[in-house]
């Protein structure tokens, strides 16, 4: 049944990107296309838990699993300008503003280089269980041993450019709803900040992964009902 969630989250994000590659190309909605490559991303992403089980441990599952942190680090923080330029063609006035560029690609570069510090060149897999979802991760719980003479490995800190790409979300949502009381990309990264404070070694990556596919949807939903280009700056 898990194993069927993680599939279903796949074929959910293969959606987003079918609407948000119809819209970037009908409409040519602002942010649109980088909402499809981040989703595109979460497809492989979800795709390769789901059938963790079938392909089963070893070398072939772990080097499938390494796109999915590069994934994570190279296309994560891209969701700043996505939401950047959704916010500019819904006329939120500090979205466009000269500073607001620098400050928003300052932060993308600095979330590529900390993920690739951390989930590219830092990086070691072990295998992980739980509920019958077999998936390589650097963080192994204590609850997800695989097998008997496994130890338990620490991995590092909260992933910050998740984070912080979220609260810019947020503040996009906020600002939107304060305009035009349309509230989904608000609602949508409280989801995602509420699902990601699920503990995983309780609970697994379920309630997380499945935050980000409701985050991904309320994205796509703002870029096409704001993301129309206009003529303003983008960054």
């Amino acid at each position: 049944m898990s194993n069927l969630a993680f599939l279903s989250y796949s074929l959910a994000h293969l959606m987003i990107v079918i609407w948000c590659l119809n819209i970037a190309r009908s409409r040519h909605a602002s942010g649109a296309l980088l909402v499809a490559m981040i989703s595109a991303g979460l497809v492989y992403d979800n795709a390769i838990i789901g059938l963790g089980a079938t392909i089963g441990a070893g070398p072939v599952l772990e080097a499938l699993s390494i796109p999915r942190f590069v994934m994570h680090a190279w296309l994560t923080p891209f969701m700043m300008i996505a939401a950047t330029r959704i916010a500019v063609s819904a006329g939120v006035g500090w979205a466009q503003s000269t500073v607001w560029r620098v400050v928003v690609w300052i932060l993308v570069l600095g979330g590529v280089a900390i993920g690739t510090v951390e989930y590219v060149f830092g990086l070691e897999l072990y295998p992980s269980c739980y509920k019958g979802i077999l998936r390589y991760t650097g963080n192994l719980s204590p609850t997800q041993l695989c097998f008997p003479d496994q130890i338990p490995v620490q991995g590092g800190g909260p992933p910050i450019p998740s984070i912080v790409g979220n609260v810019v979300n947020l503040a996009v949502g906020f600002a939107i709803w304060r305009s035009f009381g349309w509230l989904w990309l608000m609602a949508g990264s409280l989801v995602m900040f509420a699902s990601a404070a699920v503990p995983v070694s309780g609970f697994g990556l379920a309630p997380g992964n499945g935050g980000e596919v409701v985050l991904m949807l309320s994205m796509a939903a703002a870029a096409a009902r704001f993301g129309r280009t206009r003529n303003a700056p983008e960054s």
